[in-house]
């Protein structure tokens, strides 16, 4: 067999030490090691490891340890008919950097502040390396100090571990729409939705409300529970799954005409504490619903009356949520939401306030359900108290069916000044989940199990901060958080952040020069907002770069302008479909200042 090499060396600063124990360094990498509890330990100073990668599956993981702050720098050399990737993991089991290129050699450097053990994960890019040869390698690391042997220190204690994996597939599948979804849209509600339930046997009629028999014990059809406890309240609730209101659908009218038969979740605000209980005869009913039901909806509205319906004070779920966490984690079962059923679905989940008020505040401001309670003229409990800052946002407690992630929505679509970047930005600091989904109107974000596939007519922005740095100070910073442009048919792996599309590369670009926004948050009266425009006309043109301004508004209490700079680097990538598009950026750069 013809074997293909490559070479991994692994650099520290001076200031880091090699910690091996009592035990002879790693010099041939040795199965199983395909997780992080059965790593490769320990890695030495100048002493290289050689390895094999058997499979596309095989995936290889080795472990070192550092004493105090510094720099690691990773350089992986392969041969032209392979690509290999690595991974870099901090202590507490979240991503430090990685390479995902293409490039020969794959670099990058990752400043490490705490001490403790450090993972390397190799694996071979699954997109392009399918095909069974295995592949052979060595790594090396060095330190200042050359002599290896090391003891552990006492302190140290106990060997560290990683903790869990830095993403966790999702148990059940979760469907995300941005908001505003067209009625009429059947690439989400039929190709999308409908055929993610596994019963899409036909095509439904559009024009017809009777598209399915209704019994639940013998319809063939998807069952969808409709959630509408975002609705100010059960009355208002009952109103939007019940009535057609001036050309638009109900709920119910809107599943039947996609070929779905509908029953009514009826707990909300002003009814959860005898609706979602398992003690009343409502809540008893309620549970039914979602011990049948093939899927969950969650419509638009207020995420937080979601949190007071569906969790205790304390954050805790209620018999009703235990009973949708029970269905989902047992697999083949949908969780869906739309606008704030959708904000509501991550383990933390935020609102209210636009971009420049986000930047302005830098840190969001934290409440619970139990500061929800249920009010007739519904303000939302995550406005901002203080009304000299109308523009603040607040975070609270979510569904969790996504880990590690959070969601935004109508993402840059809605009128003028709310182009949602920058509080996504500043919640992905806040919040610390290393990665963020924007999601426009009429879009959606399906994930199942590793994998997002993006459908409707707008995008998903990812922006990612494994390799970000958010200085300390009275004004946001950030810098280096990679952002990518996804759209119809492409799919983001979230395990390692792998974007696939069947677009074509821009390889002559079509535009000279770059193209400035003197307002990046602003967005026009057809839902085109100027960050969508200003970043994707980055992806065509010959400059590297453009520049997003947010200017100050200090009648909002928003006083301090910012300057947003999306950048072009080695591993940027984009693509298009025809002259105009739609586009995909991978990996560019967001810097914020």
């Amino acid at each position: 067999m013809n074997m293909s090499h490559f070479k991994a060396a692994l650099f520290l600063a001076a200031n880091f030490l090699c910690l091996p124990m009592a035990v002879a360094c790693v010099t041939l990498e040795t199965e199983k090691n395909n997780s992080d509890s059965t790593a490769n330990y320990p890695l030495c100073s100048d002493i290289s490891v050689t390895g094999n990668l058997s499979s596309v599956n095989d995936i290889d993981w080795m472990k070192f340890e550092v004493e105090s702050a510094g720099v690691i720098s990773v350089k992986l050399s392969h041969s032209p008919s392979k690509d290999l990737d690595w991974y870099l993991y901090k202590p507490d089991g979240s991503y430090a950097a990685a390479s995902t290129s293409a490039a020969n050699p794959a670099v990058g450097n990752y400043y490490a502040s705490t001490p403790g053990a450090y993972y390397l994960r190799i694996f071979r890019n699954f997109g392009i390396n399918n095909n069974p040869q295995s592949v052979t390698y060595k790594n090396k690391l060095a330190v200042n100090n050359k002599t290896p042997g090391y003891s552990r220190p006492a302190a140290w204690g106990l060997k560290v571990t990683l903790p869990r994996a830095p993403v966790q597939a999702v148990t059940g599948k979760v469907w995300l729409n941005g908001g505003a979804v067209r009625q009429s849209n059947t690439g989400i509600f039929v190709d999308g939705l409908r055929n993610a339930t596994g019963k899409n046997f036909n095509v439904p009629n559009i024009n017809s409300p009777n598209n399915c028999d209704e019994n639940w014990n013998t319809t063939p059809c998807p069952r969808v529970a409709v959630i509408t406890a975002a609705a100010l309240n059960q009355a208002e609730g009952v109103d939007k799954y019940t009535n057609d209101l001036n050309g638009t659908w109900s709920y119910a009218n809107l599943f039947r005409r996609h070929g779905f038969a509908p029953k009514h979740v009826l707990s909300h605000w002003d009814t959860y504490a005898n609706n979602s209980v398992n003690t009343t005869a409502q809540g008893q009913a309620n549970i039914a619903i979602i011990n049948q039901a093939d899927l969950v909806y969650v419509i638009g509205g207020d995420q937080s009356r979601l949190a007071r319906t569906f969790l205790k004070d304390d954050g805790s779920d209620t018999a009703l949520m235990a009973a949708i966490r029970a269905r989902y984690q047992a697999g083949n079962f949908i969780y869906a939401g739309d606008s704030a059923g959708t904000a509501i679905a991550p383990s933390v989940s935020y609102g209210e306030g636009i971009s420049i008020g986000y930047l302005n505040q830098n840190n969001l401001r934290q409440i619970t359900p139990a500061d929800c309670p249920y009010n007739a003229s519904g303000d939302s409990c995550l406005s901002n108290p203080d009304a000299a800052h109308p523009d603040y946002g607040t975070k609270i407690k979510g569904f969790g069916f996504i880990s590690n992630a959070i969601v935004d929505t109508h993402f840059d679509n809605r009128s003028n000044r709310t182009g949602r970047l920058g509080r996504l930005v500043v919640a992905l600091k806040s919040i610390d989940t290393g990665t963020a989904y924007g999601i426009d109107q009429d879009t959606a974000l399906y994930i199942n199990g590793d994998i997002g596939s993006v459908y409707g007519t707008g995008a998903v922005f990812v922006a990612e901060a494994s390799s970000s740095n958010f200085p300390t100070g009275t004004k946001f910073k950030a810098s280096n958080v990679r952002l990518s442009y996804l759209t119809v048919g492409d799919t983001y792996r979230r395990s390692d952040s792998l974007i696939s599309t069947s677009k074509s590369p821009i390889s002559t670009a079509q535009y000279s020069g770059h193209l400035d926004s003197t307002n990046i948050f602003a967005v026009n009266a057809s839902g085109v907002g100027n960050t969508t425009t200003t970043f994707t006309r980055m992806a065509d043109q010959t400059d590297t770069f453009n520049l997003g301004v947010a200017p100050a508004d200090s009648a909002n209490g928003n006083p301090l302008s910012f300057d947003l700079t999306f950048k072009k680097d080695a591993l940027t990538q984009s693509f298009k479909s025809g002259t105009l598009g739609p586009y995909t950026i991978k990996k560019a750069l967001l810097d914020i200042q």
